[in-house]
């Protein structure tokens, strides 16, 4: 199982997303913030997004979550 590793990057570089979109991965984040390649494929599915761009999303999400907890926000993996 591949892991997602926390990258902040400028918004530009990531998806356009609808509110919509954007609950729906929010949902999935506080759920699991480290999803599986197979959890991947089912959230890109369910938001209409590519894996890559649901990737990337988790990846900066994961980055600002880290943040919030004080922590560096570029680094490796958080599990629960």
């Amino acid at each position: 199982m591949a892991s997602i590793q926390a990258h902040l990057m400028p918004s530009y570089l990531l998806p356009r997303l609808g509110m919509d979109q954007l609950k729906k991965l929010e949902t999935n984040f506080k759920d699991n913030r480290n999803p599986s390649d197979l959890d991947m494929i089912i959230i890109a599915a369910e938001v209409g997004l590519s894996e890559q761009d649901v990737k990337l999303w988790f990846q900066n999400r994961l980055a600002r979550w880290r943040q919030q907890q004080g922590l560096p926000a570029n680094s490796g993996s958080v599990t629960d």
